[in-house]
């Protein structure tokens, strides 16, 4: 669910994402996470700058940094969610022997 949680594009472009996005929404000021603030997904931004650029060959460094930040980002929030579901599994299971 996270992997296809991090690439669905489409419902992002519905919800929010922008073409631009000059702050990140988070930052060292108080309350630190500002949901106000627009944001571009990185499915996005791989879309925009592989097929929208005016130079294709010169964007394709881009995209290729941006599809492989991508990927990490999965693999880790995916290894992540296996090990609390290990840890949460030998947690709660009772040994019946």
């Amino acid at each position: 669910a996270i992997a296809r949680a991090a690439g669905e594009v489409a419902p992002l472009m519905l919800t929010g994402v922008v073409k631009l996005a000059p702050s990140l929404p988070i930052d060292f000021n108080f309350p630190f996470v500002h949901l106000e603030r627009k944001f571009m997904h990185l499915g996005f931004h791989i879309y925009d700058v592989g097929f929208q650029s005016p130079n294709v060959e010169a964007a394709k460094p881009m995209v290729y940094m941006t599809t492989f930040l991508l990927i990490v980002i999965v693999v880790f929030l995916n290894l992540t969610a296996i090990r609390i579901r290990n840890h949460l599994k030998k947690k709660y299971t009772s040994s019946v022997f």
